[in-house]
């Protein structure tokens, strides 16, 4: 669930804020790097002749972001107290089933976790951490929620749009810096050039030029790809290519290698999806649990937060 990363996020963003008011000018009250001894800190940063003592680091991250970190903290402390003590378990399965739908939208599983750590500095090891808690907050939530067949057929018929039949694309696609160059592949590709060996040698883009520009099974209305990308896509055949198409990147040739259409009846992944949603939705707000764990467990602040 995005819900998941969005959670990790807010906290990653707020840490680069910090870092941004970090490297400020220290000095504008007359620090010295006598100063700095004095206060027994370490510099952790130094810019042209002024120096951030560790000391004014910390206390600058605890004053803007040091209570709602401990509480973070407070909520993955309750929340596994209380998985204990309900005996809730997070299986293996569980958890790369819901990475897995994380990444739907991405080229391959890399280039998701790429994406995570260069754009929110989140490793493997936090995606799966966070979606642990995640999964066991939920199960927390949920617990004692019954939800029958009747109510899961009747949400699908009540979103037609979401769970009909539609269309899946396998595209692949080359991606260069400028029109002429692709309008060059373009000729290449009508004399009969292979499209896989042409993205290879030519494509920008480093998730799928290994693999030939395969971009993998998408749906006809992903997000994640340019709308005009898309839009193309849909209106040629199988083995068929189009371009150049203006892309955010450069300029791009999309080549459509089979369609296929999807089952009418949601498989049973898709009912427990919609399951777990209508019994979230009974559950309430996940806020206001971990609030009332915190409390059940006694959870208080104890530290002192310099004053803003």
């Amino acid at each position: 669930m995005a819900a998941v990363v969005v959670l990790t996020i807010s906290v990653l963003v707020l840490g680069g804020l910090i870092g941004y008011r970090g490297l400020q000018p220290a000095r504008d009250n007359g620090e010295t790097d006598a100063d700095l001894k004095d206060e027994g800190s370490h510099a952790a940063a130094i810019i042209g002749d002024d120096t951030i003592s560790e000391q004014k680091w910390v206390e600058e991250l605890k004053k803007r972001y040091g209570k709602n970190m401990l509480l973070e903290m407070l909520n993955r402390k309750a929340i596994a107290l209380e998985a204990k003590s309900q005996g809730i378990q997070v299986t293996q399965e569980e958890i790369q089933e819901r990475l897995k739908k994380q990444m739907e939208g991405y080229v391959s599983e890399e280039a998701y976790y790429e994406e995570m750590q260069n754009q929110f500095g989140l490793s493997r090891d936090d995606l799966v951490l966070e979606v642990m808690y995640r999964i066991s907050l939920e199960k927390i939530a949920t617990l004692g929620i019954h939800i029958d067949d009747q109510q899961v057929n009747s949400y699908i018929r009540e979103h037609p749009d979401e769970y009909n039949s539609h269309k899946q694309l396998d595209l692949a696609w080359i991606t260069v810096d400028k029109q002429d160059e692709a309008e060059k592949i373009l000729d290449r590709l009508d004399k009969g050039e292979d499209f896989a060996e042409l993205a290879r040698s030519y494509s920008t883009d480093q998730f799928s030029k290994d693999n030939g520009g395969s971009l993998g099974w998408t749906d006809e209305d992903d997000p994640f790809l340019p709308e005009t990308v898309m839009k193309t896509a849909r209106g040629i055949n199988p083995g068929e290519s189009a371009g150049p198409l203006k892309v955010p990147n450069g300029y791009a040739i999309v080549y459509v290698k089979d369609i296929r259409t999807e089952d009418t009846e949601p498989p049973q992944e898709i009912r427990q999806e919609v399951r777990q949603e209508l019994a979230l939705q009974q559950a309430g707000p996940l806020d206001e649990l971990e609030k009332n764990l915190r409390s059940k467990y006694g959870a208080r602040i104890t530290a002192d937060f310099p004053s803003s």
